[in-house]
């Protein structure tokens, strides 16, 4: 295991440029795809290559010294040559005195000119997370029967009707499997067969460095890292699909003792609990599966209407009732919280337990002074009781540059309060957010953290500034 751990992290190193980075764990895992066999009825020309036809051209029109051809063709006479030798070996052309295109050569320019019907059956693999089709892949066949297998999220396919949006695909991928330039797909005759397989990948976590408590993670497959998976893992999540969740463990990262987590489990603020925030992601997700869904019959459209209905009415209900007006996922917290930063005009409030100097970084120090010199006023209360050594600490370098603006502008409030596990942002009265997300503590890189954060926008006047004053008592 030393070893393949070491592989790893010379890998992530260089891949990522991070010289200090560290392996913490890996796990392999069955990543699926469809193998489908089809039954494919298209039109392709025959097997000219293009430099053969040209040349072959040549000969019939009168050109029937290979100097000759070669001048006309501006190419030097070493290709002539070597295509007319491959034309004398396929019998389609013969040299007395001068060379001369046979009948068999006549033959082969003729059906060149002109579309060939092919049938016959050709293998293609679709991957059943993003859908993308592939002619070849070349797959490690799972041997662990005890590992964990992702579920894909498209559809197997069953009948033809099923790969109807793949025929632009196919089309693209015979006609770089015969060479050919122009290919017609006619028909999808029959699917011969379709299983799913399970191709055999690791997934790798990983540290920037030793000290760093954001994890990140890589997909290697055979051996390599493939930035595509963890792309479309990622992709899938943003849509509240998280298909990793049954194959890794999602903890709270020991940055939060367990006392705080189960007060923190009911209302996040008042009138707003953990589970209607669910409930809104949930039904956000049917709904906007069901905008994707393009149905082939009249009646199964009307019923797939009917239900989009009836849950958009149980969506703006619960949003009513609660002034929730969106949900994000984790990476979009950091965004949002620069944006109160640059639109705001009045305040910018926020409350987070911990602070670290690689979410206090250079960028989020130059833009912070920017929003204080157009006289914002701006709020940063932090600080969590928790027992010594336990969970997260604070970083005493980020505090210190926070301190530094706090002396140098009046209009900046840096203070550390009693005991707070919230975390809150307020810009203006534009827009709230209450949300699991540590904003002075997690960077959440896209490219590199796993952690699922959700998180409510408010966009309610009232209810953003009751959550603007309940922050303000904190530091009462």
């Amino acid at each position: 295991m030393i070893n393949v751990v070491e592989d790893f992290e010379n890998k992530i190193r260089k891949f990522h440029l991070l010289p200090e980075a560290v392996v913490i764990d890996y796990k392999t895992i069955g990543y699926p795809f469809y193998y489908m066999h089809l039954d494919l009825t298209y039109l392709s020309h025959r097997s000219l290559e293009l430099q053969e036809e040209f040349v072959l051209k040549c000969l019939k029109h009168g050109l029937v010294v290979q100097n000759q051809i070669s001048n006309f063709l501006g190419v030097d006479d070493y290709f002539v040559e070597k295509v007319l030798s491959g034309l004398l070996s396929k019998g389609l052309v013969i040299k007395h005195e001068n060379l001369k295109v046979t009948e068999l050569g006549l033959q082969a320019l003729q059906t060149q000119a002109l579309m060939d019907t092919v049938s016959e059956t050709k293998p293609f693999y679709i991957d059943a997370f993003n859908g993308e089709i592939h002619d070849y892949f070349q797959y490690n066949k799972v041997k662990n029967k005890d590992i964990d297998y992702l579920t894909g999220v498209i559809r197997k396919p069953k009948k033809v009707e099923d790969v109807v949006d793949y025929y632009e695909e196919i089309e693209k991928k015979l006609g770089a499997l015969d060479k050919q330039e122009q290919v017609q797909l006619i028909q999808v005759n029959n699917i011969e067969k379709v299983y799913k397989l399970w191709h055999e990948v690791d997934i790798v976590l990983y540290k920037n460095n030793s000290d760093d408590n954001e994890v990140g993670y890589e997909f290697f497959s055979k051996g390599n890292i493939n930035i595509n998976y963890r792309k479309t893992i990622e992709e899938l999540y943003s849509q509240g699909q998280k298909v990793l969740d049954n194959i890794l463990s999602f903890e709270m990262n020991n940055d939060e003792p367990i006392a705080e987590i189960r007060q923190d489990n009911d209302e996040v603020i008042k009138g707003i609990k953990k589970d209607t925030i669910k409930t809104v992601e949930r039904l956000s997700v049917k709904i906007n599966s069901l905008n994707n869904n393009d149905s082939s019959t009249d009646a199964t459209s009307q019923s797939i209407n009917e239900e989009r209905k009836a849950l958009k009415r149980q969506l703006d209900e619960i949003k009513t009732q609660t002034k929730i007006s969106e949900i994000i996922h984790t990476s979009e917290h950091r965004d949002y919280l620069f944006k109160a930063f640059k639109e705001a005009e009045d305040r910018v409030m926020i409350v987070s337990p911990w602070i670290r100097s690689n979410v206090i970084d250079n960028r989020f120090l130059e833009i912070l002074e920017k929003t204080l010199r157009k006289k914002v006023q701006v709020y940063i209360f932090y600080g969590l009781k928790q027992k010594k050594g336990w969970g997260q600490q604070n970083d005493t370098y980020a505090i210190k540059k926070l301190e530094e603006l706090a002396n140098n502008f009046k209009s900046f409030r840096f203070e550390k309060v009693d005991n707070t596990h919230r975390k809150i942002v307020v810009c203006d009265k534009k827009f709230g957010i209450v949300t699991s997300f540590n904003f002075l503590s997690f960077k959440a890189d896209p490219k590199k953290t796993y952690r699922d954060e959700l998180g409510v926008i408010l966009r309610d006047k009232k209810t953003i500034e009751d959550l603007f004053q309940s922050g303000l008592e904190l530091a009462s």
